[in-house]
């Protein structure tokens, strides 16, 4: 059989890219470099790519049903709106930030669930266990959802909303939950996908850690390799791995799927950490690839601020 492979769309050197965003309206691909600062902005038709500091690192962004994003930073969460040539943070009536007397932690992935709470986590900057946590946003408030987490990572839902899928990079394992979208809810917790520990001396060319995720159509769970050099396709019905894509850059960190029909998978790396010998041989470590799928994705879903538990005197 054939190895399949994903192309180089646009050489960003990004540190650490992540967290990339498909907005159809826009036809734009908005993604992140954590490390690095800085908010990107693709345009696919015509190749180009924009990109605009940040204060501090950002971990994740979220499109809103108003139009606006938010975004995890370190400071807490932001609502931003995009410009012609740029964006601007709005005035919020309240500073989300449950993590402020944490500061040897930073935000990481998020994404918002089908009927629009948004749902990020957290790591520990020095990798301590247990330190790291979940947390969900909606009109109610914010509330921890997991706890005892070292890197909350990837995250995506089950076409239909009712499994919730998660990854705690360390474990090597993606862990699935039934989701109650009334309530915003988790229960019934089981590990669905498991990594087998193979990783080179060099740290380069193993079959890597799971960092970010995404759902396609059929209900079949994608995976960016940290360290691993690839995306993969998993039934988390039986734990089979079904379909690999390599990439030439190891530290693969994200991925989404965009375009007209949803089939086109965009992928962020990072070249943090990575040393001028190892560079040398990575030219396109920290690049956005791309990836053309005969099956689609999940469109993305937005915020809502009327997201709100049923059984909230704000909600239902």
């Amino acid at each position: 059989m054939t190895d399949k492979h994903a192309e180089l769309l646009y050489p960003a050197h990004a540190l650490l890219g992540e967290g990339p965003v498909w907005c159809d309206e826009a036809k734009r691909l908005y993604w992140l470099d954590i490390e690095g600062q800085l908010l990107h902005c693709f345009d696919p038709e015509h190749g180009n790519d924009e990109s605009f500091p940040v204060a501090n690192r950002v971990g994740c962004f979220v499109p809103c049903r108003n139009g606006h994003f938010l975004l995890a930073a370190e400071t807490g969460i932001e609502e931003i709106r995009w410009k012609t040539n740029g964006f601007e943070i709005l005035e919020t009536p309240v500073k989300i930030h449950p993590e402020s007397e944490i500061p040897d932690n930073r935000y990481n992935d998020g994404k918002c669930s089908p009927e629009g709470r948004f749902w990020f986590g957290s790591l520990n900057k020095h990798r301590q266990p247990n330190q790291a946590s979940l947390y969900v946003l909606d009109g109610c408030g914010c509330r921890t959802a997991i706890t005892g987490a070292t890197n909350s990572n990837g995250l995506a839902w089950s076409p239909n909303g009712n499994t919730f899928y998660w990854i705690d990079t360390p474990t090597r394992r993606v862990d699935a939950f039934d989701y109650d979208a009334d309530e915003g809810h988790l229960s019934n917790r089981r590990t669905v996908i498991i990594f087998p520990d193979i990783v080179d001396i060099d740290g380069a060319k193993g079959f890597g850690r799971p960092d970010g995720m995404t759902v396609d159509s059929d209900g079949m769970v994608w995976i960016a390799h940290w360290l691993g050099g690839r995306i993969t396709r998993w039934n988390p019905v039986n734990g089979t791995l079904l379909e690999t894509i390599y990439l030439p850059v190891s530290r693969v960190t994200s991925l989404t799927f965009g375009g007209a029909e949803l089939k086109t998978i965009f992928i962020t790396t990072a070249s943090l950490g990575l040393t001028p010998e190892m560079l040398a041989k990575e030219p396109d470590a920290g690049g956005l690839f791309v990836y053309e799928s005969p099956i689609a994705g999940l469109p993305v879903a937005c915020y809502s601020s009327s997201a709100c538990a049923e059984s909230c005197p704000k909600g239902g």
